[in-house]
């Protein structure tokens, strides 16, 4: 990141003039989507649909139009700050240890992260086989995700995440058209704000603060400016290019988030299925196409589970070490300032890749259980990121001419009132 021997040997990316070469240098914005888009969006959007039907679409609306500000505000100050520091390196304005405190909370979100994707990605493969068991097969997922990430190359994890996404977009998106949308549903469960009654066992105030966690994320807003960093976009002039890689990330997780409601609101919601595993889930494809929709669901759920497994065990990995080089610079210099060299980014890897496998054990809770309450709590953190962020880009001495707009400080105090009022829902669930 800035200042450091390694961001003078890395080559900056070409800049884009035109269409094609707009869409050709996209990758980051993938990445980072599919990073999010795993199965906390999977589960969250299929329930959502066979529990709710469309009423709670004004809770994905909402949290997608939120994040994409918030991931902005975070690319502007990583892009345009004139120290030319990383987002740890500027929290660290705010208090020394606050880098590190939010390394630490990170790694520790991001084991549980990997507790359902691990698990959920070795589901879908027992199923697909009929071989073997969930805990064997998370195994054989954890092998691969560390073969990939070993390779410390991240042109080798973008195309498969590119490749995963064709997969992704085939498998869900195909299906939600083949049974048909109900637009005017959608569109009245977009405007309402209605709160139905509990269905399924989980209370319907804590399941909506699970579906913008899954969404809006907390933590993992933070691994965006990396990613691009690693594609060479370092600096003001590739703000434009940054915006519109995120777009069109944002887009496909629209799209693809959106099948998946569908697929559950219009096949399970009808006959009053509610969707406690991964078996659950692919009702929503094998009742209309027979075992074919079942492999394709299967397929999808692997691929958005494998492909976060990378994601985050790449970008969760250089956070961690970041927060650590930006509270101990003298860490930093030892290691040339280069995260992989770090022993404690194996340490991450480890807690964060290989750990989680526990997890898949049968005593294990379930999968959709388990997704849906760490997309629940991963939101704790999210206030105290966005008022640090609004601290920050609102600094002269800081952005100089990019500070924040009024509309985006308008929206960034949005997004903490409504995350604090999701903090205050899921403690007061506890008490009930």
């Amino acid at each position: 990141m800035a200042n450091t021997v390694e961001e003078n040997k890395t080559k900056l990316a070409h800049i884009p003039a035109n269409f094609w070469e707009y869409i050709l240098s996209f990758g980051p914005g993938i990445v980072m989507v599919l990073s999010w888009l795993g199965a906390g969006d999977l589960v969250d959007m299929s329930v959502s649909g066979a529990h709710y039907g469309y009423d709670l679409m004004w809770g994905l609306v909402l949290a997608l139009m939120l994040r994409y500000i918030l991931v902005n505000v975070i690319s502007k100050y990583a892009l345009c700050n004139v120290h030319h520091e990383s987002i740890f390196q500027g929290y660290k304005r705010l208090f020394k240890y606050l880098p590190l405190i939010f390394g630490i909370a990170s790694l520790f979100l991001a084991h549980f992260y990997a507790a359902y994707l691990v698990k959920g990605a070795g589901e879908a493969l027992w199923h697909l086989t009929n071989t073997g068991n969930t805990f064997i097969w998370s195994i054989i997922v954890v092998v691969v995700a560390l073969a990939l990430l070993g390779r410390g190359v991240y042109n080798y994890v973008e195309i498969t995440i590119k490749g995963i996404l064709i997969l992704m977009v085939v498998s869900l998106v195909g299906n939600a058209i083949w049974v048909g949308p109900n637009v005017p549903a959608i569109l009245k469960g977009t405007i309402a704000f209605s709160v139905p009654k509990n269905v399924g066992g989980i209370d319907t105030l804590v399941f909506v603060v699970s579906l913008i966690g899954a969404v809006a994320g907390s933590m993992s807003n933070l691994i965006y400016p990396y990613l691009f960093d690693q594609k060479g976009w370092r600096g003001p002039k590739y703000l434009k290019l940054q915006r519109y890689d995120l777009l069109f990330g944002i887009l496909m997780i629209i799209i693809i988030d959106l099948a998946v409601w569908v697929l559950g609101a219009e096949i399970l919601h009808p006959k009053g299925l509610t969707v406690k595993t991964v078996a659950d889930m692919a009702q929503m494809l094998t009742s209309t196409l027979g075992v074919l929709g079942g492999i394709l669901f299967y397929l999808g759920v692997f691929g958005a589970c494998f492909s976060t497994v990378i994601g985050y065990g790449l970008g969760f990995g250089n956070l961690f070490v970041d927060a650590l080089f930006v509270t101990f610079p003298e860490r930093a210099r030892k290691y040339g300032y280069q995260h992989a060299k770090d022993p404690l980014y194996k340490l991450s890897l480890f807690i964060t890749v290989v750990l989680p496998v526990i997890w898949a054990l049968p005593s294990m809770p379930g999968f959709v259980y388990l997704t849906v309450m760490v997309n629940a709590w991963q939101i704790i953190l999210l206030p105290a990121v966005a008022i640090g962020l609004i601290v920050l880009t609102n600094r002269k001495d800081l952005l100089g001419e990019y500070v924040n707009k009024w509309w985006e400080n308008l929206l960034l105090f949005i997004l903490i009132v409504l995350t604090l009022w999701s903090v205050w829902q899921l403690i007061a669930s506890l008490f009930k």
